[in-house]
């Protein structure tokens, strides 16, 4: 006798609403829509949907998307929003209200309230009829997001390792960076052994990879990686235009212009596209997308639109070194490939410095992680974690990992984080009840009982005072600075390493230090004429993503101006 497979149960959408007509006018287009994938659920009041989510949740379904118009304040009883983000932390959740409904105060006033509380993700306009698109686009954009966060897309590649061994750790946030969804599981676990056997390969202590096509990649570098899903690691022979040194939101922008304008763009990314950026688990304040956008979507976009228009991309080649010849620059590729281009706009940011404290050490890359690591955001379900800096990374890497975790709380060593955190995001953080130890700074960090990280020690900067805290988990995002250490004594640099653009190249290193001769360097451009820099790694950037595309774009017209100037048009 055989044991039938248990029946798989589509994931749900809940409809909440008192009003019978308005649950009907939402029901109907949901069930026409997507009935074949979505069990969709309707209950007439939050403690019936609580119920629904309870016997949902107890049979082992999942919850993608909860639309109610449910104004109730959350002081009086909780709200359905909070009790299904409570068992579901990636449910997505919409308040529906009719057309027209923002010009009533009490309403906006309701919606920009659930909205500044973290109660909700983005409100939904009640639908005419069964096709009302409008409608059906919000919907799809709830779903994809709830897909994308929960992990439910097509699985398309498994990282088999320890959850101590830092280099599993970076060949998931590398896969998840590139586009593609990839689960990491203990190679001691059935799945793993299953699909080990399968693959006829054992596992000798050295990270796994098995590919969507079922290839197993034995401890890949970075490189092996990114042919494994498509991406190109091969370098020009030929002269290009301009190359761009890093694929954040600076090099993309950069791409996006000089492809769109006709150049022969070559990027090269030393890791993964978007930058520190692309770990940003939600980038609120980003114009245009008013539900917010992730860093890594972002990226993905921009990298997309450079790439139809034409801009070639080199990935995971870091470059090591750069000289000045005659027509441009040689640009030396590790690995002792060299790139040849008529001018270089330097976009490869900065990095996290790494705290001194040495009871971190061990810990770094299973446990302790330098920057945002949206990456690894539900591997915190259940555990206390530390957030390392007072900037809006730090912000939003907190506020992404309250999702999941048991408490986060923001170790920040200033008095507090008016001057360097948006508004929106303090008081999101407060409202989804992330801590905030101020004046205060890491130390020491050990395990008590195992060798997983338990506790982290820290100090009072004022008094010199040290305390205990739990802490399974610490990312921080603190100490950013430049590598430019490669880069050749004639491009000026501050003591830490920034490039120095524009006027500032004239006033800190006088005329002696401008190559340029009489001409006077552009607003982005260094000390050498045709090598400009742009983001975070030139010294007087304003550290935000918007910030760093603007300068990305403008800076392909003073590229343009000087290929008409110094390559004879």
């Amino acid at each position: 006798m055989t044991t039938a497979a248990p029946a798989h149960v589509p994931p749900a959408i809940l409809v909440v609403s008192a009003d019978d007509r308005l649950r009907a006018a939402l029901v109907a287009p949901l069930n026409r829509r997507y009935a074949l994938d979505y069990q969709i659920i309707q209950t007439p009041d939050p403690s019936s949907a609580a119920r629904a989510i309870d016997e949902l949740r107890a049979g082992g379904g999942e919850l993608a998307l909860v639309l109610s118009d449910d104004f109730s304040p959350a002081e009086d009883h909780e709200t359905v929003f909070a009790a299904a983000r409570r068992s579901y932390p990636d449910v997505r959740r919409g308040l529906v209200i009719e057309w027209g409904a923002w010009a009533d105060r009490d309403t906006t006033e309701a919606l920009l309230e659930l909205m500044s509380r973290v109660q909700i993700d983005y409100y939904v306009v009640r639908p005419e009829h069964t096709a009302d698109e409008s409608f059906h686009r919000a919907i799809t954009d709830f779903l994809h997001e709830w897909q994308f966060s929960s992990g439910r897309r097509r699985r398309g590649f498994t990282v088999i390792g320890d959850h101590a061994q830092p280099r599993a750790h970076e060949l998931q946030s590398l896969l998840a960076r590139g586009g593609v969804h990839a689960e990491r599981i203990d190679p001691e676990s059935a799945e793993a052994m299953a699909l080990l056997a399968d693959s006829g390969v054992d596992y000798e202590g050295v990270p796994l990879v098995r590919t969507a096509d079922g290839l197993v990649l034995v401890d890949p570098d970075d490189a092996e990686l990114a042919r494994s899903f498509g991406l190109d690691t091969t370098l020009p022979e030929r002269m290009v235009d301009v190359a761009i040194v890093g694929a954040g939101p600076a090099g993309l922008a950069a791409a996006v212009y000089a492809a769109s304008e006709g150049l022969d763009t070559l990027v090269l990314e030393g890791e993964a596209i978007g930058g520190q950026a692309a770990s940003s688990s939600l980038i609120r304040n980003y114009l245009g997308f008013s539900r917010g956008v992730s860093g890594a979507e972002l990226a993905q976009r921009a990298y997309q639109q450079a790439w139809l228009f034409g801009a070639r991309f080199a990935h995971t080649r870091r470059v090591a070194g750069m000289k000045l010849v005659e027509g441009g620059f040689e640009l030396e590729v590790q690995g002792g490939e060299v790139v040849r281009a008529r001018a270089v706009v330097l976009a490869s940011g900065v990095s996290y410095r790494r705290l001194a404290a040495p009871g971190l050490r061990r810990f770094v890359g299973a446990s302790v992680f330098y920057g945002a690591a949206s990456v690894e955001a539900r591997a915190q379900t259940g555990r206390a974690v530390l957030v390392v800096g007072g900037g809006n990374s730090a912000g939003q890497a907190a506020l992404h990992l309250a999702r999941y975790a048991r408490s986060v709380s923001l170790v920040v060593r200033g008095p507090s984080l008016a001057d360097s955190m948006s508004q929106y995001l303090i008081d999101q953080l407060d409202a989804a009840g992330v801590g905030l130890m101020t004046g205060t700074r890491v130390v020491d960090a050990g395990a008590h009982e195992s060798d997983r990280l338990d506790h982290v020690v820290l100090e009072h900067t004022a008094t010199g005072e040290q305390f205990e805290v739990p802490a399974e988990a610490v990312f921080i995002t603190i100490g950013a600075r430049p590598h430019t250490e490669w880069l050749p004594p004639e491009v000026l640099r501050d003591k830490w390493g920034s490039v120095i653009t524009g006027a500032d190249v004239l006033s800190e290193g006088g005329r002696r230090a401008w190559l340029g001769g009489e001409e006077e360097p552009s607003q982005f451009e260094s000390s050498v004429p045709g090598f400009f820099a742009v983001g975070d790694v030139r010294r007087g950037s304003v550290k935000r993503v918007a910030s760093a595309v603007g300068e990305g774009s403008v800076a392909i017209s003073a590229v343009h101006t000087h290929l008409g100037i110094y390559a004879g048009g």
